[in-house]
């Protein structure tokens, strides 16, 4: 009957050690979501400024007729100025995004570790007191057996006595 309590013991820290997995997961791939959603937000408004200069280029393009082509040239610098500069925030916001995942997953990992630590843990405790119970029991069965001796004893000098007698 007790070792079917520290089985059942043992299975519980077993499923509950899955599920702190599960939601160390969860938790992980939401910093993760919202730390991307956080670096992507800059790029998103120099794309809107790059596409307004791609339109105002598209504009001028048609309106080149009209106007003199060192405007349409200094557009073209200037518009290639800004991609260039998209270009290397987009490189360098992407170097910070998968370090803070990197980060992010090695906090993880570092989590998972604690955890399993603990039910290392919980069990080793489980096995001290499996080896306490035991301990006791072998007491408890040593002084019986103890007092079954001394009882046969005394029933066995209380015979003689009455023989004597």
């Amino acid at each position: 009957m007790v070792k079917e309590t520290e089985l059942e013991v043992i299975k519980k820290n077993i499923k509950s050690k899955d599920a702190e997995k599960v939601k160390i997961e969860k938790v992980a791939s939401a910093m993760v979501e919202e730390e991307i959603g956080e670096e992507l937000a800059p790029l998103k408004s120099q794309l809107q400024t790059i596409q307004h200069a791609l339109n105002q280029l598209n504009v001028s393009g048609q309106q080149s007729s009209m106007s003199s082509v060192g405007q349409s040239q200094q557009q073209s610098n200037e518009l290639l100025s800004q991609m260039q500069q998209f270009s290397a925030q987009a490189q360098q916001q992407q170097q910070k995004t998968f370090q803070q995942l990197q980060q992010s997953i090695h906090q993880a990992a570092q989590m998972l570790n604690n955890v399993e630590q603990s039910l290392q843990s919980v069990n080793m405790l489980n096995q001290i007191s499996q080896q306490i119970n035991q301990s006791q029991q072998q007491l408890q069965n040593q002084q019986q057996n103890q007092q079954q001796n001394q009882q046969q004893q005394n029933q066995s000098q209380s015979g003689n006595q009455s023989i004597y007698q």
